[in-house]
């Protein structure tokens, strides 16, 4: 059942149309005369081709509640609705309609793909749909939509410039060949740039050639915009004490701004079991890479403005010039389709290896930052410019060493598991939609990871909605165990967890961290957590002996339950 019969079903029962209406759905009825219905119809169509597409059920009076809003349709048929729409639209479109009976009432079902161009009415009119209304689309917003489209790629268009830079071409061919480029690699220059399309048919370097290889006097004369700079500040009050300002090419750029990050980089080493050390990067070198290409490839180099790195122990603030990718919001940054504002230049990068592949660049950062213990990027759209930050710090050490050691391989490198994971650290219970609002996907595909979940025991229904397609599910007491600290509203409470231990200093008179290990089925470093927070609670402490080592060992404090 599509969306326009269920919204249909729900009119019938009583609903009202206008509350129905979405981003891909819209209700339309008669007007005075045949001309005009067509003419709102065409407009309606223009709206969504310039979107995402979506479907106008043609016989339905939007305010009306229930059964008396369908109205039918009198005066047009089948026929004359799709030629009405094709001479009212420019270009003309010609749309998939429908008709079908809906108790007694002939209504028309106006299927719109996304347009392959911009469309407008006759008059020159263009619009497009954004939520669940029709709004302007000026010419600026039509640009970036034709470059998300693949319509119009600025990168590939052709400069006035025939010299490339003999050093840019070495850094070229440097990357091809740790790329396993070899052939590619070892042609000779003209060759090279025409397969990788940085020259057009008559040697002139294409923008995305000029920003790989071009000269730094040639950047600064045909691509004015293009540009980069860095600060470091001791804290986020304090005055900058290194500071980078250039104009470079698009790989010396990335090189330049990485190692900049990377020199100031701290880390906190983290032992695991098995005598294993964890670096713990305050920034993730594998997330810092993606953002900051990210950055100057997707910018838009229409807009004035550089890339601007500020560089904090507390933050890491990137901040680039145009607003995300037509189409691309926060919200659906994960799961949009791939709309890469400069194709050629995303590709030639792409092959360098200099980024992850096309659409999972943003995955990548997510999914490095989270298994480091941190919070995912945010990234804040203002309209001229995009900013992504990324929180300081190392992250937490009992996330880390869960996801590391204790998650089964399948979900530690699973995004919308680790993001999942990461809602259970401060929330006691989740259920599929709410999950499904964090990992941009609908509320089955959340279910399925929940489900993923459970059958590894990191997570199980909740007694009360096991029976319920969506069920509220919580921490299992294991992971509730291993994340340890990492688990903000209950840090050491696993049900029946601490009873265990209990319990056996009870029957024994004390206990080890071997013991725990073995109660809990934990590692080392997560029973050592485990008797630590007790011993800060004075439910144990530290006998007399051995004072580190395996030899520990723990009995009653002052604050131990009795029976």
């Amino acid at each position: 059942m599509n969306e326009a019969t269920k919204a249909i079903e729900a009119i019938r029962a009583g609903a009202t149309p206008s509350e129905l209406e979405s981003q891909t759905l819209e209700f339309k009825s008669e007007a005075a005369t045949p001309r005009e219905s067509l003419q709102i119809l065409a407009d309606a169509v223009v709206c969504f081709a310039n979107a995402h597409g979506g479907t106008i059920v043609f016989g339905v009076a939007d305010k009306v509640a229930g059964i008396e809003a369908l109205v039918g349709v009198t005066h047009l048929d089948e026929r004359q609705i799709i030629t009405g729409i094709f001479d009212r639209t420019n270009p003309a479109l010609s749309v998939p309609v429908k008709g079908m009976n809906v108790d007694d009432k002939r209504l028309y079902e106006v299927t719109v793909p996304t347009g392959a161009t911009i469309y407008s009415n006759t008059k020159g009119t263009a619009t497009r749909r954004v939520n669940d209304e029709c709004r302007p689309f000026p010419p600026e917003e039509q640009r970036q939509a034709l470059m998300a489209r693949g319509i119009h790629d600025w990168s590939s268009m052709p400069t006035a410039v025939t010299v490339p830079d003999e050093l840019e071409l070495s850094r070229l061919r440097r990357l091809l060949r740790e790329a396993g480029h070899e052939a590619l690699a070892g042609q000779d220059d003209l060759a090279l740039l025409r397969d990788l399309r940085l020259v057009n048919d008559i040697g002139r370097l294409t923008n995305a050639g000029l920003l790989l290889v071009g000269r730094e006097s040639d950047l600064r004369l045909h691509i004015p915009s293009h540009g980069f700079s860095y600060q470091y500040r001791p804290s986020s009050g304090s005055e900058a004490t290194s500071t980078l300002r250039e104009r470079k090419t698009l790989l010396a750029a990335v090189e330049l701004l990485i190692d900049a990050i990377s020199t100031r980089t701290q880390v906190a080493p983290m032992n695991v079991s098995g005598g294993v050390q964890i670096r713990r990067e305050d920034y993730p070198p594998d997330a810092v890479r993606e953002l900051v290409v990210n950055a100057l490839v997707h910018r838009d180099y229409g807009v004035p403005g550089t890339v601007d790195i500020e560089h904090t122990p507390e933050s890491l603030r990137i901040s680039s010039p145009g607003g995300l990718v037509y189409g691309v919001t926060p919200e659906n940054i994960l799961s949009h389709p791939s709309t890469p504002r400069n194709r050629l230049l995303l590709e030639t990068v792409t092959a360098l290896q200099v980024a992850e592949r096309t659409g999972q660049g943003v995955d990548r950062s997510y999914r490095s930052l989270l298994r480091s213990g941190k919070k995912p990027p945010l990234f804040v759209d203002a309209g001229d410019r995009v900013d992504v930050h990324v929180e300081g710090g190392s992250g937490n050490a009992a996330f880390t060493r869960f996801v590391r050691t204790q998650l089964p391989e399948s979900l530690s490198g699973d995004l919308d598991a680790l993001l999942a994971l990461d809602m259970l650290c401060s929330r006691r219970g989740v259920s599929a939609p709410e999950v499904a609002t964090v990992i941009q996907r609908t509320p089955d595909d959340a279910q399925r990871v929940l489900a993923r979940m459970a059958v590894a025991d990191i997570v199980s229904p909740t007694k009360r909605s096991a029976r319920q397609s969506h069920p509220r599910y919580e921490l299992a007491p294991s992971a509730l165990v291993g994340l340890g600290l990492a688990v903000q509203y209950n840090k050491r409470k696993a049900e029946g967890s601490e009873e265990k231990i209990f319990e056996h200093i009870r029957e024994y008179g004390y206990i080890t961290n071997q013991t725990v290990r073995r109660l809990l089925d934990v590692d080392v470093y997560a029973a050592r957590d485990v008797l630590g927070d007790l011993v800060k609670r004075d439910l144990i402490r530290k006998a007399a002996g051995a004072s580190r080592g395996p030899g520990v060992r723990y009995q009653p404090g002052v604050a131990f339950p009795r029976r």
